[in-house]
């Protein structure tokens, strides 16, 4: 394997870097325990970072080890404040705010899923003074042999000190409250690297796993819930109203769509391997000054070659074909099973210029060549159909990081050859520190436009229950965001502008479709922090428009309000008591396709104008943290429908509790 090569390379470098704790708040910080507790005389220290554009750039990233918010374990509600999903953990999901939508899945059918995946992008590297592991656990009741469970072990560790190794393993297994709603999601990552004066060296491998059972949404529009004796009193003099009928339903018990479910079964491999070199001053550009005595190696060039190898195979099983349901049945009328897979090979090569750190006007350089090769494959009523090709990318950045006034950067991306040729991308980003008196603030910018083929499952697909042959142009979009943050203040704010032409989408009927004109998308946010002594306010607003609403509706306002009391406890223990709400207005969501697990436009009902309440307590001592939760405490009394997506209610009220353990040394 290359990553052999990378450890013969480099085994004579055993150069320490100055890494850094790099680690935004308390999360990337192990100082806190390390106060209480001390391995010998070595401090614990952990310097954690990914890889982007195009794994060329390290960006800090943190590991997550911080009492406050500790009970917002979902993963799609750590990404986005308010999301159009099927109402439990393991759900496919799509943001309601609109810039918070993520497109990097390379496989079609799986973008709904990518907060239970991980992605080449999203993997965390190390340096660290000691080994560290995390070993968390959390479960929930959903009722009579209901259980929800997660389940998450990480470890990782220097050899020496420039090479880390370590693993992380993710695990969330659900039976909903609701009949024949069940979602398994794992994945498993090994990674090393190795972070020499000369050398950069990466591998990566990750196996993962997403399942489905799925009912269709329940047959009715309204929700009568059980409700407890002791409340009963409670909703009537708040207003509440507990049904028309005032009858008793278990979750269980409500009638389903497709009473046999449907099943999806995803597999995925990702292995990633990246080799960068690093070269000191080159005479024929740099020349050396004849009396120069003494001579310290500063990177001042690199060549790096990164290879990316991805494979998805999807099977799904529909135990009894229920036509009532879906439009058109092509296949099979009693019972149906299929595959598609989707595999990309893809590397690239890439030549940096680093920064000049003795001239006050110097600028990075960057030049790359990449090619993908991709083969698709989709069911036929016998045997399978398979689309084979490729790409190739040419492009290059210039970027400046060290200017104490402003940083920036300038990239350019182009398709040059293959299926997506005359795909581009011009982007530029601008970061500005703004000094009012003795306070600093930051503003950040940025813009693009980008032409982007439709995805190749856009154009072409057969199954049971769909079939399209479409001829897609590429959309092109124009983007600009800005943002303002004010750390002594506690607050942030910015927006967000994009105006699309040859738009994508699923329309009315699940098929992808386009909308030739132009139109555009308006956001803004606002972060505000409260503090009282020990009591806290924390609070977030998202404001959207949509200048045409026939191929993409969003809700108007998302919020989300966090109010607690923090505290410790005999000086040892921390605690966090407090209660959340989820919040945003009514608007036409997307609805859900099962056998596809796409959201596609409807006009039947519709969704939010709901607060979603939990209660909780957080704890934190030495090196152990724990939870309770009380989710989704408001629904019994009822103060309207819990619908996320039509036809698919949020979970009722359930309790959750869970633990977390870390140990370095």
């Amino acid at each position: 394997m290359s990553f052999l090569f990378l450890i013969v390379l480099s085994s004579n470098g055993q150069e320490e870097r100055t890494l850094g704790l790099g680690s935004p708040g308390e999360s990337g910080d192990l100082s806190e325990s390390a106060q209480v507790e001390r391995n010998d005389s070595i401090e614990p220290r952990l310097h954690s970072w990914t890889l982007t554009n195009q794994f060329s750039k390290r960006v800090d990233s943190y590991v997550d080890t911080a009492t406050i918010n500790f009970h917002n374990y979902n993963p799609i509600f750590k990404k986005s404040i308010s999301n159009n999903y099927l109402g439990f953990l393991g759900a496919p999901y799509e943001s309601n705010i609109f810039f918070d939508r993520e497109r990097s899945n390379h496989f079609y059918f799986m973008r709904n899923l990518n907060a239970y995946y991980r992605a080449s992008e999203d993997i965390q590297f190390f340096n660290t003074t000691t080994p560290y592991s995390s070993l968390q656990y959390s479960q929930g009741n959903q009722g009579t042999r209901r259980t929800e469970q997660m389940f998450n072990a990480f470890y990782t560790q220097n050899i020496d000190s420039v090479t880390n190794l370590g693993f992380r393993y993710n695990a969330i297994k659900n039976k909903s409250q609701y009949v024949l709603q069940e979602s398994t999601h794992s994945f498993l990552n090994f990674f090393v690297s190795r972070n020499s004066e000369r050398y950069n060296g990466y591998l990566s491998v990750v196996s993962g796993n997403n399942d489905l059972l799925e009912n269709g949404g329940i047959i009715s529009d309204r929700i009568d819930v059980e409700v407890p004796a002791w409340a009963l009193f409670l909703a009537n003099s708040m207003g509440g109203s507990l049904g028309t009928n005032n009858t008793s339903v278990s979750p269980y018990d409500l009638n389903v769509n497709l009473p046999t479910g449907v099943e999806l079964n995803n597999k995925s491999l990702t292995l990633f391997t990246s080799h960068e070199y690093l070269m000191g001053r080159l005479p024929v550009f740099n020349p050396i000054e004849e009396d120069s005595t003494a001579f310290q190696f500063e990177p001042r060039y690199s060549a790096q070659y990164s290879v990316e190898f991805n494979r998805y195979n999807r099977h799904l099983i529909e135990r009894s074909v229920i036509q009532s349901f879906f439009d058109t049945t092509l296949i099979q009328t009693g019972s149906h099973t299929d595959s598609a897979s989707f595999s990309r090979f893809s590397q690239i090569f890439q030549l940096n210029a680093f920064e000049d750190q003795n001239r006050r006007f110097s600028f990075a350089k960057r030049a790359f060549i990449e090619n993908e090769i991709v083969q698709a494959v989709h069911p036929l009523p016998y045997g399978q159909r398979k689309y084979n090709y490729s790409n190739v990318y040419a492009g290059g950045e210039i970027s400046n990081t060290n200017d104490g006034f402003m940083n920036w950067s300038a990239l350019a991306r182009f398709a040059i050859l293959g299926r997506n040729l005359g795909d581009a991308i011009v982007k530029g980003t601008l970061e500005m520190p703004i000094v009012l008196g003795n306070d600093t603030s930051t503003f950040y910018a940025q813009a693009w436009y980008s032409d982007i083929s439709a995805d190749i499952f856009q154009e072409h697909w057969f199954s049971n229950h769909f079939q399209w042959e479409n001829d897609f142009r590429k959309q092109h979009e124009v983007v600009l965001r800005g943002s303002y943050l004010y750390p002594r203040y506690r607050a942030s704010a910015g927006a967000s502008y994009v105006l699309f032409s040859n738009y994508l989408y699923n329309d009315e009927q699940a098929l992808p479709a386009q909308y030739s004109g132009e139109f555009s998308v308006l956001s803004a946010w606002l972060n505000k922090d409260f503090s009282l002594g020990r009591f806290h306010w924390s609070n977030k607003v998202v404001w959207q428009a949509v200048a045409n609403d026939a191929v993409l509706r969003l809700p108007a306002l998302s919020l989300y309000s966090n109010f607690y009391y923090s505290h410790y406890l005999f000086q040892v223990m921390k605690i966090q008591l407090g209660a959340d709400i989820y919040y945003h207005t009514p608007f036409l969501s997307n609805k859900y396709e099962p056998s596809t697990t796409r959201f596609y436009l409807q006009n039947e009902m519709q969704t939010g104008g709901y607060p979603v309440i939990n209660l909780y307590a957080n704890a934190k001592l030495k090196r152990t943290s724990a939870f309770v939760h009380l989710l989704h405490a408001n629904s019994m009394f009822k103060f309207g429908e819990f619908f996320s997506v039509p036809y698919y209610p949020i979970e009722q009220m359930a309790f959750r509790f869970g633990f977390v353990w870390t140990f370095y040394d």
